[in-house]
């Protein structure tokens, strides 16, 4: 089954989740990786810092689809024994994993001055477009005043705090559905698993 129903997720929903969560599980082994057994003063330190950027902003691909694919599917009904604030609950965590999906790559790419580079070809840094250069004029400010912002929420707030917990309630969400309710909302999701 290629397309969701009312029941289950299809198979295209189940591998772009599957995807996404890998892409942004490489995304933190790389980073972590680099902190601490690399370590920051490696002068392998760049090469660690691009890949995890080609990672990182790489999602937008899956982000896109996988909007795409929730707009024009039906989505799975909730279990019918769910409480409301459960559902509230689930609708709301949601919401924040896509919003951070999107956010996180953008501050990252908006708050590093080197662009992303994927070899073939190189993601451009804000300060080097264009309309970057224009709006940072219009509203008169330089590149480090710009990106600092940006910088913070992505380095040292999102990443490593917010996304993290978001990401946790999601998975201790579906454990707790799985080992605790023994409802479908985890097997639906799961390769072969449908309710």
């Amino acid at each position: 089954m290629i397309r969701n129903t009312e029941n289950s997720f299809g198979s295209v929903a189940k591998w772009i989740h599957w995807l996404t969560a890998t892409w942004i599980l490489a995304a933190y082994v790389v980073i972590y990786y680099m902190h601490w057994v690399v370590g920051n003063d490696s002068p392998n330190r760049g090469s660690y810092v691009n890949y995890h950027k080609m990672i990182g902003f790489s999602t937008f691909i899956f982000i896109a689809i996988r909007l795409y694919w929730r707009f024009t599917n039906p989505q799975p009904k909730h279990p019918s024994s769910m409480p409301k604030w459960q559902v509230m609950a689930s609708n709301g965590t949601h919401f924040l994993l896509y919003f951070f999906l999107i956010v996180i790559p953008l501050s990252g790419w908006i708050g590093n001055s080197s662009g992303v580079n994927y070899l073939l070809f190189r993601i451009p840094p804000v300060d080097e477009l264009a309309a970057g250069v224009w709006f940072m004029q219009a509203i008169g400010v330089t590149y480090d005043e710009f990106q600092a912002p940006f910088d913070y929420f992505h380095y040292h707030l999102s990443g490593p705090i917010l996304f993290p917990i978001i990401l946790g309630a999601h998975i201790g969400a579906a454990m707790y559905h799985h080992y605790v309710e023994k409802d479908e909302v985890l097997k639906r999701m799961l390769p072969g698993g449908n309710a």
